[in-house]
């Protein structure tokens, strides 16, 4: 793959891997805005109420809890205040109050220990069950769309009393007990990571790891050869170097097929004054060649070539190289 390809691959790689993480983290927020308890509340004040346990025998101790959450700048939380009658139960001691803020709202939770040890709670027979009246939570409201309402019900749950007398009663017999099952006083659940930030992590790293295979697949893609180069193409041979003689042999020629009479005499004089100039020499050519070059009518064609022929014969050849490497005369 070529090297501008790659990099368009990797950084394809990296724009996803950003888009990934944007989408994760958009979902973690949405995911964990869902999950928060603590979450704003749909309106400008929400109260709820719980009692535990719900299934008691006459004399134990019961926790009331009245949970609020509020929207701080729609209810002054320093105006929140808690009317409850737990009758039959007595309220021992004082409520405690605590209060939780965040960003989105401010919880405030009211918790009571009541008792059952008045007469008007013991059970008339094996067991009782008490209704209590809805708590009603005042407050003072800093919104203009919640200023008509100063309070809102807390629904209180059912609590059945069973008679110590009976309890003992029922140990002895082997059809079973008088105990009910509380389904509906189960703690809430608990976590060590939210579920919003797990389900964020896992996609990042999920996203991660796609991101990391796609690279190395990039990096493991085998790479295209580059096409071999032609071969050059072998220079033509050089003509073999024509000697001074050989030069005027190759104009005589010409002359005589294409020059006149003039050309065809300066080629003569030419040729015979090679042949005296050259070391084998011959001297009897060069004076037939300039007797026609200086003849009293036009140098005949025929003798002019024989002429040629015989100089082209007498050339001294060249050795040639036999097998072995050594010179021979051809």
């Amino acid at each position: 793959m070529p090297g501008s390809g790659r990099r368009v691959v990797l950084l394809a790689a990296v724009a996803a891997v950003a888009g990934a993480l944007v989408g994760a983290f958009v979902v973690w927020e949405r995911v964990d805005a869902r999950a928060d308890p603590a979450g704003a509340p749909r309106a400008a004040i929400e109260a709820d109420a719980t009692i535990t346990p719900l299934v008691v025998l006459f004399g134990d101790i019961v926790h009331a809890h009245v949970d609020v959450v509020l929207d701080p700048g729609r209810v002054d939380p320093e105006s929140v205040r808690i009317r409850a009658d737990f009758a039959p139960f007595e309220v021992i001691g004082r409520p405690e109050r605590r209060r939780l803020s965040s960003r989105s709202g401010v919880a405030v939770r009211t918790t009571y220990t009541l008792s059952c040890l008045t007469g008007t709670c013991v059970p008339s027979g094996d067991s009782a069950t008490y209704v209590l009246e809805p708590a009603r939570v005042a407050f003072v409201a800093t919104d203009e769309r919640t200023a008509d309402d100063t309070s809102i019900a807390a629904e209180l749950p059912v609590v059945h009393v069973y008679s110590r007398f009976a309890a003992l009663s029922s140990r002895s017999e082997r059809d079973g007990t008088a105990w009910r099952v509380d389904l509906l006083s189960l703690p809430a659940p608990s976590y060590r990571l939210a579920p919003g930030s797990l389900i964020g992590l896992l996609l990042a790293g999920a996203t991660l790891l796609a991101v990391a295979a796609a690279s190395l697949a990039v990096l493991a893609w085998p790479r295209r050869r580059p096409a071999p180069e032609p071969e050059p193409e072998p220079e033509p041979e050089p003509e073999p170097a024509l000697s001074p003689l050989e030069q005027a042999l190759s104009l005589l020629e010409q002359s005589i097929r294409k020059d006149g009479a003039a050309d065809q005499r300066r080629a003569l004089e030419l040729v015979a004054e090679e042949l005296e100039l050259a070391d084998w020499g011959d001297r009897e050519l060069a004076r037939t060649a300039r007797t026609l070059a200086w003849s009293e009518d036009a140098p005949p064609v025929a003798e002019t070539s024989r002429l040629a022929a015989r100089v082209w014969e007498a050339l001294p050849r060249e050795p040639e190289l036999n097998e072995n490497g050594n010179g021979r005369v051809g």
